[in-house]
């Protein structure tokens, strides 16, 4: 019986730390918005620059605030190029509902407050000379469990679903127990839940996606070659076959994608 590989991968992590490389706890609850950007031809090394300097300190001012609890920067491992939707996602974490869009007055105090002496407009400039926006999506998390940490791998699985309701229930129900028994081996250090709240509608490719997280390269193809072992430990009253077959009516699997966690600002305690 050919046993269907885990689900892997946008979501995030609150925190309470002050420093960049500790361990992060995921949220349970709590919306972030997910910008999906390209990088324009021949400005790789250029947004590299701005991503470590003027991006960051804006972030950091955003976080240093309480408008976000998290800021993530991801960048696409698999796919790239031409092809590849998006180069990068810069992920906005909010504790709960997200604030509104910021005025060019907001954007400038908080650059100020970042020590960038420019404005809403030279920054946006800059930016814009750089990248290209492709989408801007609002999702909430439903649960997570274990933690992330700056330089480690995030596998997204972007899943359209019969019913999110129906698959979020079954998700916490089946999968979550196996992704926190996969903390103690080391086989994943995280998991997260999400679904898609802005935009909505029949016509989206997906409606939910989930998160591994991993905490090198080797550990994402390593595999979980004792997963059935795995599985009877964890639900000794569900049969394999047949829990797969039910989840395989819940949700299809639309695309998945590994990221790079490249920068991460966290919100301290």
């Amino acid at each position: 019986m050919k046993i269907p590989r885990s689900l892997l991968a946008v979501a995030i992590c609150f925190a309470f730390t002050l420093t960049l490389h500790a361990q992060v706890f995921l949220p349970t609850g709590g919306y972030h918005r997910v910008a999906c950007f390209k990088i324009k031809p021949g400005k790789a090394d250029e947004f590299s620059k701005f991503a470590a300097g003027d991006l960051h300190k804006f972030a950091q001012s955003r976080v240093d605030s309480g408008a976000l609890t998290t800021w993530y920067l991801l960048r696409s491992v698999i796919p790239v190029g031409e092809s590849a939707e998006c180069d990068y996602l810069s992920v906005s974490m909010y504790a709960a509902a997200p604030t509104a869009p910021m005025t060019p007055d907001d954007t400038t105090n908080a650059l100020h407050k970042a020590g960038l002496n420019i404005t809403a407009e030279d920054y946006n400039a800059r930016r814009d000379a750089l990248t290209t926006l492709i989408s801007n999506n609002l999702f909430q998390n439903r649960a997570s469990v274990g933690s992330a940490k700056k330089g480690d791998y995030f596998v997204v699985n972007y899943m359209h679903t019969n019913g999110t309701d129906d698959w979020v229930a079954f998700e916490k129900k089946m999968w979550q127990p196996i992704a926190e028994d996969m903390l103690k081996d080391g086989s994943r250090t995280g998991w997260s839940l999400n679904v898609a709240v802005l935009p909505f509608g029949s016509d989206l490719k997906y409606d939910g996606v989930t998160v591994d997280v991993y905490s090198s390269w080797d550990s994402i193809f390593s595999g979980d070659p004792h997963f059935a072992d795995r599985f009877h430990k964890v639900h000794p009253d569900m049969e394999i076959g047949t829990t797969f077959e039910a989840y395989d009516k819940l949700r299809t699997l639309v695309q998945g994608e590994l990221y790079h966690l490249d920068d991460a600002i966290i919100a301290s305690k």
